[in-house]
């Protein structure tokens, strides 16, 4: 009964406070991003561009659509052009100076998780790593389309590499997740599920965006850049 009643109050006002987790504290030894200390590169437009690197190791056709959507959110966050172009797995990998580059890794079975964010260094030139279990995906697509799926995972990813979320609304769960079930880089569970679930089976939304305290800290970030800039 008590599930229905919350069901019912997330339907019927869109409450994702009702499904909020508990901030916790920074394990001990872990160094994380606060306010104003996000990843200035991909926030901030001191490049000219940010390009999506795409590769297929093993696996299904990447979802263009997916694509299309985390080029979309990446430009408007960035501040300036984004696009994804596809790439040869193994072929060597020339970089420009005033360019951002993000590799999309689709390793199918690889990895046992639905996605997998790090960075390394090409040439002494930084460069973000998303490597995504297609075929993970494609079990639950009956349920949601393949595209939104990946889409969902591409943006949860790269939030990673934003910085996000900031320390004042995250909690540590094999990485620092926010705390709201209504954003892109709520952990799957089970609050979290029982809040997209129902919205996305009565209000076909999906986990494209991130919340507004994500916002917020992005816009806290870019006032103090601003602020700081010569």
């Amino acid at each position: 009964m008590r599930v229905l009643v919350i069901l019912m109050c997330t339907f019927a006002t869109g409450c994702a406070a009702t499904f909020r987790e508990q901030v916790s504290a920074r394990p001990a030894g872990i160094q994380r991003s606060v306010r104003g200390e996000l990843n200035r590169e991909l926030l901030w437009p001191e490049t000219k561009q940010i390009l999506f690197v795409v590769e297929r190791v093993e696996g299904h056709e990447p979802e263009r659509e997916a694509l299309d959507a985390l080029v979309r959110l990446a430009s408007r966050y960035g501040g300036r052009p984004a696009s994804w172009q596809r790439h040869e797995t193994n072929a060597p990998l020339t970089l420009e100076p005033d360019t951002s580059y993000v590799l999309v890794r689709y390793v199918g079975d690889q990895t046992s998780h639905f996605g997998v964010a790090y960075s390394e260094l090409i040439d002494d030139h930084p460069v973000y790593v998303i490597l995504i279990n297609q075929e993970a995906h494609r079990k639950f697509r009956m349920l949601v389309p393949q595209a939104k799926l990946e889409e969902q995972t591409l943006v949860h990813e790269y939030g990673h590499h934003l910085g996000l979320p900031t320390q004042d609304h995250g909690y540590y769960l094999g990485g620092l997740h926010c705390v709201n079930p209504n954003c892109a880089l709520a952990k799957p569970r089970l609050k979290a599920i029982l809040y997209n679930a129902f919205h996305i089976v009565f209000g076909g939304h999906y986990l494209e965006d991130y919340c507004e305290e994500c916002r917020r800290a992005i816009d806290a970030a870019r006032k103090h850049w601003g602020e700081s800039a010569p």
